[in-house]
């Protein structure tokens, strides 16, 4: 029996995402996996928030903070005593950044497969979110790898290009996810 993505869950995203996840496990060694993503208050708001569309929404303002952190240690801003990513080193943010788009790849995976999801208006917004965010996300990692490649930072250089392929596989799934809601639509206005 050969295995494929479940029911509705775009190919793209499920393959991309388990190439991810190989990457990460890989170079993380493990030590990823010892501490949460997210931070207290972050999981605390995720932990409130029901919608897809929000869910996501948090999501990706946790990845953005993570950019723009990182972004802001290249240039000598330092995060303020007691900021939650105050003892966060740059490495560290990319690999949290990547962990939160293999979970929100997840998330919206399954919210895509749940029929009585894949009604609500809220997919079709997150994804649209989503591709937005990583159309933002793609421009700013390509400005770290920069900073990273002209001050010799091979290990952040490495770190920012396995978070670019994380980030072009959600970008990818968004895409190919909105094209199936649009193929349906399309399906049931040609009923009516």
């Amino acid at each position: 029996m050969t295995m494929g993505a479940p029911r509705g869950v775009p190919m793209g995203m499920v393959a991309r995402g388990m190439v991810a996840l190989a990457f990460a496990l890989v170079a993380a060694g493990g030590e990823a996996w010892a501490r949460d993503f997210l931070t207290e208050a972050e999981a605390v708001l995720m932990q409130n928030v029901r919608s897809i569309d929000k869910r996501t929404g948090v999501y990706m303002d946790a990845a953005a903070l993570r950019l723009a952190t990182a972004l802001d240690r290249f240039e000598g801003r330092e995060s303020a005593p007691g900021d939650a990513l105050e003892f966060y080193s740059q490495e560290e943010m990319l690999d949290d950044y990547r962990e939160i788009l293999e979970h929100v790849m997840i998330v919206v995976g399954e919210a895509f497969d749940e029929p009585r999801r894949r009604e609500n208006v809220n997919i079709k917004r997150a994804l649209k979110n989503l591709k937005s965010e990583m159309l933002r996300d793609k421009a700013r990692l390509e400005t770290l790898k920069g900073l990273a490649v002209e001050r010799r930072r091979e290990e952040l250089r490495e770190r920012v290009n396995r978070a670019l392929d994380v980030t072009g596989g959600v970008l990818d799934g968004a895409d190919e996810g909105l094209a199936r809601i649009a193929e349906r639509e399309a399906r049931e206005a040609a009923r009516e």
